[in-house]
C-alpha cells in the first residue's frame, strides 16, 4: 500500500476529549428521555435507574477498550482491536460493520432527528400534511451539506467538532441543574407520571408492548444504549492523536465518565419539568420528542427555552459533522489492508487536506441508503416488523463486543499474533508484557458479561425485533465477506504474478 497515504498525528488530549464528548453528546439524548419514560411507564426513578445501569453495563466496555487503546494502534481503532485479539477475518467483519452499518446508518439518524427539532422551532407540528415531506427534505439537506463541509473544507470541521462540542453542553447542563431543583421544588423527582393519562386515544397502559416492570425496565435499559453511543466511533482517530498509547485512553475514560452523570441529570430534569411536557414526550412510545422536549424547556426557563431548544439543532448537527469525519475513515481502514470494494481507491488520500474522500464519498452514499429504510420504516411499509435504526446497530455492536473481550481473556491479555502496524513499529501483542491480572480476567470479564447483558435486553424487550436485527446483520456480513474473498484473490494473484 501507499505509504504516502497515512493519516498525520495532529490532535492533542483536549481536542481527543472533545472527540469522545462529541460524539456521545448527539441527538439520543435529547430525544431518548420520552422513550425511556414510556417504557417504565412513567416511573421517574424507576427510568433514572435505567440511565444508570446502561451507564454502568457500558462503562467496563469503554475501559477495555481504553486498555486496548494503550496497547494498539494502527489504522481504525476497533478494526485495530479486533483484529489483533480475534483474528484479521474478525477485524474485517469490524471494520465492515462499522463501514456500511454502524456509520452511515447513524449519520442518516442524527440528521433525522435533527430535522424534527428543526421542524418544531420552525413551528411545523408533526400532525401537519407537510410534516414528513419537511423532515425529510431537511434530513437530506443537512447530510448534503455536511458532508460538502468535510469535503471541500475539512479543517473546519475539526474546529466546528471543538466549537459544537462546547455549545450542545449547555442545554444539558442547565436542564441537568435547573431541572433537577425544579423538579425536587415540585416533588415530580419521586412520582409517577399518570400512567392512565390519554396518549394518542388510549390511556398509556394500554399503549405499553411489555407486560412485567422488569422487561419494561430491560426496555428503557437498551433504549439509553443510543444515548451512550458514539465513543466507539470516536476510535476512529486513534493513530491521529499525539502520543496516542498515553492520551488516547484518559480522553476515552474522562469524556464517557462525565456524560453518564450529565445523561442521568438531564434526564431527571427534562422528564419532572411539567407532567404536560412528559406525557407529550411519551407520545407514541417517545416518537413527539421534540414538541415534548420544547415544552419541558419552555416550563423550565420561559421564553428562552425555545433558544435552548436552538442549541439542540446545533448539537445534532455537530455530532453530524463528527460522525461525517468518523465514517470517512472506515472504508480507508479496510483499504489500508487491502480488504474490502476498490481497496486502493478507498485508501486515496487528497494531497492538501490529507483526507480519504472516495471513502467519505462511498459512506455518505450508503447513508442515504438508509435513510430510505427509515423512510421506509417511518411511512409503515414494513408492517408489524418496523425496523428501528438506532436499536439494530447497537444490537450488532453488542454481539461483536463479546468475542473480543472473551479471546483477550482466552489469550492472557495477549493478541493472536497479528500485525499491529505497516507503518508504526510497534511490538506485536505476543511481544509485549503481560498486563495484571485485574486487566487480564477481571474487568474483560465482567465487560463481556455486561455486554452479554445489553445485547440480551433487546431480546427481552421485543423477540420479534431481535431475530430481524440478527437476520438483517448477517446478511450485509455475508456480502462484506464477498468483498473479502474478492479482496484475498486479487492479493494471492498479485503475488503470484510478481513470482512470475
Amino acid at each position: 500500500m501507499n505509504e504516502k497515504n497515512i493519516l498525520k498525528r495532529k490532535h492533542g488530549l483536549f481536542v481527543s476529549v472533545c472527540f469522545v464528548v462529541g460524539f456521545l453528546v448527539g441527538t439520543g439524548v435529547f430525544f431518548l428521555p420520552g422513550r425511556v419514560l414510556y417504557e417504565v411507564g412513567g416511573n421517574v426513578p424507576l427510568g433514572t435507574a435505567a440511565w444508570i445501569i446502561g451507564g454502568l453495563m457500558i462503562a467496563p466496555c469503554v475501559y477495555m477498550f481504553s486498555v486496548f487503546a494503550g496497547k494498539y494502534e494502527k489504522i481504525h481503532g476497533f478494526v485495530d482491536y479486533s483484529e489483533v485479539i480475534v483474528g484479521k477475518k474478525y477485524g474485517y467483519l469490524a471494520g465492515w460493520f462499522f463501514a456500511v452499518m454502524y456509520q452511515p446508518a447513524g449519520y442518516a439518524i442524527i440528521a433525522w432527528i435533527t430535522s424534527g427539532f428543526t421542524a418544531t422551532v420552525a413551528g411545523i407540528s408533526n400532525t401537519d400534511e407537510n410534516y414528513l415531506p419537511f423532515r425529510f427534505f431537511i434530513t437530506a439537506f443537512f447530510m448534503v451539506a455536511t458532508f460538502f463541509l468535510n469535503y471541500f473544507a475539512p479543517k473546519i470541521p475539526v474546529k466546528l467538532n471543538v466549537a459544537t462540542t462546547l455549545a450542545r453542553m449547555i442545554p444539558l447542563i442547565l436542564m441537568g441543574t435547573v431541572g433537577v431543583i425544579s423538579g425536587l421544588v415540585t416533588a415530580e423527582i419521586n412520582g409517577t407520571i399518570d400512567v392512565e393519562a390519554t396518549v394518542s386515544g388510549r390511556p398509556l397502559s394500554e399503549l405499553h408492548a411489555l407486560t412485567t416492570e422488569n422487561a419494561s425496565l430491560f426496555a428503557a435499559i437498551s433504549a439509553t444504549a443510543f444515548a451512550f453511543n458514539g465513543w466507539q466511533a470516536a476510535l476512529a482517530f486513534n493513530s491521529e492523536v499525539k502520543d496516542s498509547k498515553r492520551k488516547f485512553p484518559i480522553a476515552l475514560m474522562l469524556g464517557f465518565g462525565l456524560i453518564v452523570i450529565i445523561y442521568v441529570l438531564y434526564f431527571i430534569g427534562v422528564t419532572t419539568a411539567s407532567k404536560e411536557s412528559a406525557l407529550q414526550m411519551m407520545k407514541g412510545g417517545g416518537a413527539n420528542f421534540a414538541s415534548g422536549t420544547h415544552m419541558a424547556f419552555n416550563s423550565v426557563f420561559g421564553r428562552v427555552g425555545g433558544v435552548l431548544v436552538g442549541f439542540m439543532i446545533i448539537s445534532g448537527l455537530g455530532i453530524l459533522n463528527a460522525c461525517c469525519l468518523g465514517m470517512s475513515r472506515a472504508m480507508y481502514a479496510l483499504g489500508r489492508r487491502g480488504l474490502g470494494p476498490i481497496p486502493d481507491r478507498m485508501t486515496e488520500l487528497d494531497q492538501t487536506t490529507n483526507v480519504p474522500n472516495n471513502s467519505m464519498v462511498m459512506a455518505v452514499g450508503i447513508s442515504f441508503l438508509w435513510l430510505f429504510v427509515i423512510f421506509a420504516n417511518t411511512n409503515g411499509w414494513f408492517g408489524a416488523f418496523s425496523f428501528s435504526l438506532p436499536d439494530f446497530y447497537n444490537f450488532s455492536f453488542f454481539a461483536l463486543l463479546i468475542p473480543i473481550f472473551i479471546c483477550y481473556i482466552v489469550r492472557g491479555g495477549q493478541g493472536d499474533g497479528s500485525s499491529v502496524s505497516p507503518t508504526n513499529a510497534v511490538s506485536s501483542a505476543r511481544q509485549m508484557n503481560r498486563p495484571p491480572v485485574l486487566k487480564r480476567f477481571l474487568i474483560p470479564t465482567i465487560a463481556a458479561v455486561c455486554a452479554g447483558f445489553m445485547f440480551t435486553t433487546y431480546w427481552l424487550g421485543s423477540f420479534v425485533h431481535a431475530t430481524v436485527y440478527t437476520i438483517t446483520f448477517i446478511v450485509l456480513a455475508l456480502i462484506g465477506f464477498v468483498f473479502y474473498r474478492r479482496s484475498v484473490y486479487n492479493v494471492k494473484t498479485s503475488v503470484k504474478q510478481n513470482k512470475d
